[in-house]
């Protein structure tokens, strides 16, 4: 499901990504990126670029919505590839 403020995007933002459902939520290891598994197996990478490992074990969200004007995404460490969705604020590997 991708949502957009105004129905357009601006040039330096890209289209809002959710989870279409509450169960069976992966978080990518490196970024913390969540999607369910099913959205999982149509991507071969996460839409941060990041590799395809993605965990279950994680607790706390966060949404970014807007990666450039975010305080989150500062948190995160990589500004300029962070697609808007949500978060998981701690991992640990499977």
């Amino acid at each position: 499901m991708n949502l957009s403020d105004s129905g357009q995007e601006s040039s330096d933002e890209k289209a809002f990504t959710i989870p279409k459902q509450t169960k069976d939520l992966r978080a990518c290891q490196c970024c913390g990126f969540i999607l369910t598994q099913e959205q999982w197996n149509k991507n071969s990478q996460c839409l941060n670029g990041c590799s395809a490992d993605q965990t279950k074990l994680f607790t706390g969200v966060i949404c970014v919505m807007k990666p450039s004007k975010s305080w989150v995404v500062k948190r995160l460490g990589n500004q300029k590839n962070i697609h808007p969705g949500l978060y998981a604020i701690d991992l640990q590997a499977d």
